[in-house]
């Protein structure tokens, strides 16, 4: 013999009303079956306190966090080499090539300045 569900109103609450329509004691079995419902619960969320093993979780939690930072790792990794490197050798070449070229018009118009 299986229960019959909880009516429920359309945005799905328990619907009293309905169940108090019928009998006396469709109310009574209503309020029974939630509270039984309720003590259910809260059994289940005491087993679930009770069994739970800090060794399991802390192990599982490692490895995430070990997978995560090697992932950040290398991403970091990929950003140095495809941006960062890139970005500063262009500057570095920049600066350094004026460097040279504006020696280079220093000395050749120096010499032929004088004469030579």
């Amino acid at each position: 013999m299986s229960e019959q569900p909880l009516p429920t109103t359309s945005d799905g609450y328990i619907d009293i009303d309905a169940t108090s329509a019928g009998a006396g004691t469709a109310t009574d079995t209503l309020t029974q079956r939630i509270w039984d419902i309720d003590d259910q619960l809260t059994n289940d969320i005491d087993s679930i306190d009770g069994d739970s093993d800090i060794s399991e979780f802390s192990t599982t939690s490692t490895r995430d966090i070990q997978r995560e930072w090697d992932e950040n790792m290398e991403q970091g990794r990929q950003l140095l080499a495809f941006v960062i490197v890139p970005f500063v050798g262009r500057w570095l070449g920049k600066k350094v090539s004026y460097w040279i070229w504006t020696r280079f018009l220093q000395h050749h118009y120096k010499f032929r300045s004088i004469g030579m």
